[in-house]
């Protein structure tokens, strides 16, 4: 089922939602995917069989003509400007649609593959508080000079968080949510380097990081990958 997200202004104003899973109102958790470049929310919500588990909903973005925002993650953020507002903007509306439901940030997890995971990522740093999870996948923070970049609300660019508020357990803004970043030393799009510089500015901001670079050069979803996010969604539905 798809319906227009709403709340979203810019470039990504027509987006539309699609979900699966458990309807979102009995849900115990919500999972919010962020497609890449050339995918569809639909394609996502499909490959999320691998690691769905009963119980919970799935929210699945889909950015306008399948691209987030026009220009290299790593080119300076004007250059990606109002494209990546309004794509947090859709993680954002995502996340409340969830909240408004019942389910809160605490039981939301993020899953953004490559410029997808960029995207979940600048929507941490922008609306940091403590959620039920993330995985930035094949991907970093997007912009230039990384090791200077600070999670909002950590004392580095600017103080408080969006829509859905800020982390309020303690701990730094991002209140040790459990955030993995999955990449390979040789992806052909995002230097391992600049995954490391990510992990460093949500360690600043209080999350619990793991960081895991594998040898390879693979892009996208692997085996493991998904087997760790199908745990992280089935913790919470214990934890419930």
């Amino acid at each position: 089922m798809s319906r227009r997200i709403p709340g979203v202004s810019g470039p990504h104003a027509d987006a539309t939602l699609v979900t699966g899973g458990a309807p979102v109102a009995a849900a115990e958790v919500a999972v919010v995917l962020v497609h890449g470049r050339g995918g569809t929310a639909e394609g996502l919500i499909r490959l999320a069989d691998e690691f769905y588990r009963s119980g919970a909903t799935l929210l699945a973005p889909g950015a306008v003509r399948s691209t987030w925002f026009p220009a290299p993650h790593e080119a300076p953020l004007s250059a990606n400007e109002p494209s990546l507002t309004s794509a947090v903007d859709c993680v954002d509306s995502a996340v409340g649609v969830a909240r408004d439901a019942g389910v809160p940030p605490e039981r939301v997890v993020l899953v953004g593959i490559s410029q997808g995971g960029a995207v979940v990522a600048e929507f941490l740093r922008r609306r940091p508080r403590r959620f039920g999870g993330a995985f930035v996948v094949s991907a970093a923070l997007p912009g230039e000079d990384l090791d200077s970049r600070e999670v909002e609300g950590s004392g580095g660019e600017g103080s408080g968080g969006g829509g859905v508020g800020p982390g309020s357990d303690g701990g730094g803004p991002l209140a040790e949510t459990p955030v993995a970043l999955d990449s390979t030393e040789d992806d052909p799009y995002v230097p391992a380097g600049r995954v490391r510089a990510t992990a460093r500015v949500f360690e600043r901001a209080g999350a619990a990081v793991e960081c895991r670079i594998d040898p390879g050069d693979g892009h996208g979803l692997s085996d493991a990958t998904m087997e760790r996010i199908g745990d992280r969604i089935a913790g919470l539905l214990a934890d419930g």
